[in-house]
């Protein structure tokens, strides 16, 4: 790595970290009850049950012991500061330094991918910013809450999956970072297909030199790193429900919803509404000021991630981009399947999920931040998009404003 670009990656995270700081406001500081930290503070005792005294949002108890049902990467990562602070420590300022690092992890990725295209340094800074704060992220970077936090280290684990799988360079390490990412979000696991396509793009069928240099010993490693945290994430849930597969969600209350309880957690049934969550749900229009706010349920990421209706007219596809582009559309699958849209949110925040590889594939398929209509829709989504990140973090959602809401629209959200 060259000094420059050490200095690039250096000043991309002290914007990231400029940036969400202030977005973040009042809650960078603010020290409620919260999961990952509980966790990360068990863990530090050498227990894996919390005290739910520490926890605000939902916990799976079993055994007549509390646990945490949301993966445990995040709470690995705040072990350090756990370990020095306790957990009282400002979960606001650790979840701003970690949505920080994206940045540079994903420059770091499309400055591996885009060494083969014609993307100048400029228009990888413009994806760098697109995916930072021009997307849902912005605003998952604003608010420390649990499913927040989640989010925002799969992102990164992502972007560093993405970095690692370039060229099927570092099998080992893109098992790893995805694994990671796994342990993070689940679905996130079904960004596979674009180290296989990396692996088969540049690894040679066999080698005369050694078995570890082809496709198949790529593979291999690949599945190595990956089995290693698959192997961690079962071990995990046996020691916690005696079943490596359970990963909590069965033990918790809201599993009595009478639509989960119908339908189950994913069903064709929630398609709709969480297509319109997606794609067509509109900001709700007040009479008096702010006169505008966002909907809860969702807001359409045409509005607060534009420039992606321009993925129709790509024409520049190559085998990673299509594995990019379905790694998408697998993990998009899973989200609109859910029971739920992601209520109360900032956007469509279930996007986070899959953006890191939509962006790449469409920046392999094709898409260059050259002419300004393609700059005019990456500045009005990040216009769009850090306005709904100051709500997350200066105006939070609220019963009063949920009541507001509800007065001036016909959406029946959750």
């Amino acid at each position: 790595m060259t000094s420059r670009s050490f200095r690039t990656i250096l000043l991309l995270y002290l914007a990231g970290l400029a940036v969400y700081s202030l977005l973040a406001g009042p809650r960078l500081v603010a020290r409620p009850a919260h999961e990952h930290i509980a966790l990360a503070e068990a863990l530090l005792h050498g227990q894996l049950a919390i005290d739910p005294s520490l926890a605000v949002l939902d916990l799976s108890e079993f055994g007549g012991r509390f646990f945490v049902p949301y993966p445990p990467a995040p709470a690995a990562l705040f072990l350090p500061a756990v370990a020095v602070f306790g957990h009282t420590v400002y979960h606001g300022v650790l979840h701003v330094l970690l949505a920080a690092a994206i940045l540079p992890a994903f420059y770091l990725a499309l400055r591996r991918f885009t060494s083969e295209t014609a993307h100048s340094e400029r228009e990888r800074l413009w994806l760098v910013a697109l995916l930072a704060f021009g997307t849902p992220v912005a605003a998952l970077a604003a608010n420390s809450n649990v499913y927040y936090t989640g989010q925002i280290a799969a992102v990164f684990f992502a972007c560093l999956y993405l970095a690692a799988a370039w060229r099927g360079r570092q099998p080992v390490w893109a098992g790893l970072a995805l694994g990671a990412a796994y342990l993070s979000r689940s679905a996130v696991i079904l960004a596979f297909p674009i180290v296989l396509a990396e692996i088969w793009r540049a690894r040679p069928p066999r080698s005369a030199e050694a078995f570890w240099t082809s496709r198949s010993g790529a593979l291999l490693r690949f599945a190595m790193g990956l089995g290693a945290m698959l192997a961690l994430s079962g071990l995990y849930n046996w020691l916690r429900f005696g079943n490596p597969l359970e990963l909590g969600y069965g033990y918790l209350g809201w599993r009595t919803d009478p639509e989960i309880v119908r339908w189950g957690l994913f069903s064709y049934t929630y398609l709709e509404r969480n297509l319109h969550a997606a794609l067509t749900s509109l900001p709700v229009l007040l009479p008096a000021f702010p006169f505008v706010t966002f909907n809860p349920e969702g807001l359409s990421l045409l509005i607060t991630t534009p420039v992606l209706v321009m993925l129709p007219f790509l024409r520049g596809w190559t085998r990673t981009a299509w594995a990019a582009l379905l790694s998408s559309g697998l993990i998009f699958l899973t989200a609109l399947l859910y029971a739920n849209t992601g209520f109360a949110q900032y956007g469509y925040r279930y996007a986070a999920d899959f953006l890191p590889f939509l962006i790449l594939a469409m920046a392999l398929a094709g898409l260059r931040v050259v002419a300004w209509p393609i700059k005019t829709l990456i500045l009005f989504g990040v216009m769009v998009s850090l306005w709904g990140a100051a709500h997350a973090g200066w105006y939070p959602f609220t019963a009063a404003l949920d009541q507001r809401i509800k007065l001036h629209t016909l959406l029946r959200y959750r």
